[in-house]
């Protein structure tokens, strides 16, 4: 299979989740603007082709991925023989993605991190849904760690105790979970040791422990294999590592028990320590290397802080016109 998105096409075992979401494509999009049409008819009318792939690029952000797969389409059949050739490829280059710029736009315009002072609002929050039994220790601990790491949700999911390394004081991201709850490598394959301040490893010494407690009157021994987090299905199955929007659905009931605070997810948190790490002093590289990106490019994205120029540039400039003057 053709993995869409990647350099070039090399031909790979896809994963389960590239499965699913391609099925979802084709369910969702591909199938209901051309399911009942021949691949013949299609690629005699590349005009109507275009018409549907263009108004689909008005609703739809991600429309790079479904012109992938429709163009991977056509290009089968001309391999296949069912077409002489594939006469859609240069015309769904003219398909835009308006609907995401203006997504774009709009993250911009709201901004795509908390500020300081709603970050805080959010931690007193959290603090007294804490302290008052509305927040569960793990939920709390969930929320800290990932929030002070900068990480993806995935890679909290994924640490088991033998990543804690308490003496030290460090975490190690070498692992994430998929929408199935399948272990793979982190994005990137990085794996990444994250030294951690002193309250956060008191904190996760304090949920080992009463982890284990909790453990014990189920029958389940702690080991290091534990995941730090997990949860009752509705089965009634017990120690199940949470689901993909576990931490969501926390956001959102804090949220909801206090409406002032601005809205927020998990992945926004990821650009919120960015951005303020950048605000207070951090360079671009050393925030590229916490956020365990591969190109200063993405986590420029992920920096929502406007550049700031202080004087040191006008200086030199300035420096070198009393040089030149001098010189005369």
């Amino acid at each position: 299979m053709y993995i869409a998105g990647s350099t070039g096409r090399s031909r790979q075992i896809p994963t389960a989740t590239t499965i699913s979401n391609t099925k979802d494509v084709f369910r969702l999009h591909i199938l209901p603007m051309f399911g009942e049409y021949s691949i013949k008819f299609l690629n005699d009318n590349k005009d109507f082709v275009l018409r549907a792939l263009m108004k689909k690029s008005q609703t739809y952000a991600n429309i790079k991925i479904i012109k992938s797969y429709v163009n991977q389409i056509f290009d089968i059949a001309e391999l296949l023989e069912y077409i002489e050739y594939n006469r859609i490829e240069k015309v769904i280059r003219y398909v835009g993605d308006p609907k995401k710029q203006q997504l774009k736009a709009e993250r911009q315009l709201n901004g795509e991190a908390l500020t300081a002072e709603e970050l805080i609002a959010w931690l007193d929050a959290a603090n007294e849904d804490y302290s008052n039994g509305s927040l569960i220790m793990q939920d709390y601990v969930l929320l800290m760690l990932t929030l002070n790491l900068g990480d993806r949700k995935s890679e909290s999911y994924a640490l088991q105790w033998k990543h804690i390394d308490f003496e030290n004081g460090y975490v190690s991201l070498i692992q994430s979970k998929d929408k199935f709850g399948n272990l793979k490598s982190t994005k990137g394959r990085k794996a990444t040791k994250f030294k951690i301040p002193t309250f956060l490893i008191e904190l996760l010494k304090e949920w080992k422990q009463k982890q284990k407690e909790e453990l014990l009157q189920l029958g389940i021994k702690q080991t290091k294999e534990q995941f730090l987090f997990t949860y009752a299905n509705r089965s009634g199955e017990v120690n199940i590592p949470v689901h993909v929007d576990y931490l969501n659905y926390r956001l959102k009931s804090i949220r909801r028990r206090h409406e002032e605070l601005t809205q927020t997810n998990p992945h926004k948190l990821r650009h919120t320590f960015s951005t303020l790490a950048r605000e207070g002093g951090a360079t671009m590289a050393q925030i590229s290397q916490a956020l365990t990106h591969s190109d200063i490019k993405t986590t420029e994205i992920y920096v929502n802080t406007p550049n700031v120029v202080d004087l040191s540039t006008y200086e030199k400039f300035e420096k070198r016109l009393d040089e030149a003057r001098q010189a005369k």
